[in-house]
């Protein structure tokens, strides 16, 4: 059984980015196009309107005052075998399944990462990891949390901007965009890079795309008519 892992908290006034309808509609697009056995689960502080297939945990207490998704950190540790088991497929809620990701996700390596081609980095939003396969990078993290997150060069350094640093130098098994249907959404700023997968310049999808990457600037696209694939959103 792989256990699928997203998260969801509030903001520090109270609202969310991310409504229980992103869930609920990550439940329903995995059950469409993830041909293995799961379980969705998802870390929260708010498990009003979550569909109840959806399992629940509260929001951990380490690094829950860190800064962005930083706190995201946590569960890449080695102890966490308990709640995830064995291997987990690490997702964020801002992403379109629109084809089926079983030939993507069941691979064997312990770890395996979207590299995002144009930026040269590998990506936070979809990972499939054995249980502790990056307790490096959350031992690192949680051992200076000042000081690790600025040795990335970045002033307000995400979780992926941490495990980039981590596995700078190392061996991953990496999707290929085109090769393994990712498409990266380019809007609020990226406009000009739209012709590398879908966005203002190009609303069609790249023949054989499976999961669409949007940012959380990018939203809109959810529910612009310009976007056909927007549909597999539900």
């Amino acid at each position: 059984m792989l256990t699928v892992v997203t998260w969801r908290w509030k903001r520090p006034d109270g609202s969310s980015l991310f409504g229980p309808e992103f869930v609920n509609r990550m439940r329903n697009m995995l059950e469409r196009r993830l041909g293995l056995p799961h379980r969705l689960l998802c870390l929260t502080d708010d498990t009003q309107g979550i569909d109840p297939r959806v399992e629940c945990l509260p929001l951990p207490t380490e690094f829950a005052d860190t800064f962005r998704c930083r706190r995201r950190m946590w569960q890449w540790s080695r102890d966490r075998a308990s709640l995830f088991g064995p291997r987990f497929l690490a997702i964020d809620l801002d992403l379109v399944l629109t084809d089926d990701i079983t030939p993507i996700v069941d691979r064997p390596e312990p770890l395996v990462m979207l590299r995002i081609g144009y930026a040269n980095t590998l990506s936070g939003s979809f990972i499939l990891s054995d249980t502790g396969a990056l307790h490096g990078a959350y031992a690192a993290y949680a051992a200076d949390q000042v000081g690790f997150p600025k040795r990335t060069g970045l002033q307000n350094a995400s979780d992926q901007a941490m495990l980039n640093l981590w596995l700078r130098g190392q061996k991953v098994a990496e999707w290929n965009e085109r090769r393994d249907g990712f498409a990266v959404f380019f809007g609020a700023g990226y406009e000009r890079f739209a012709h590398l997968g879908v966005g203002p310049t190009r609303p069609q999808l790249p023949k054989g795309t499976r999961v669409v990457v949007l940012g959380s600037d990018d939203l809109g696209a959810l529910t612009d008519p310009r976007y056909p694939w927007r549909g597999e959103w539900r």
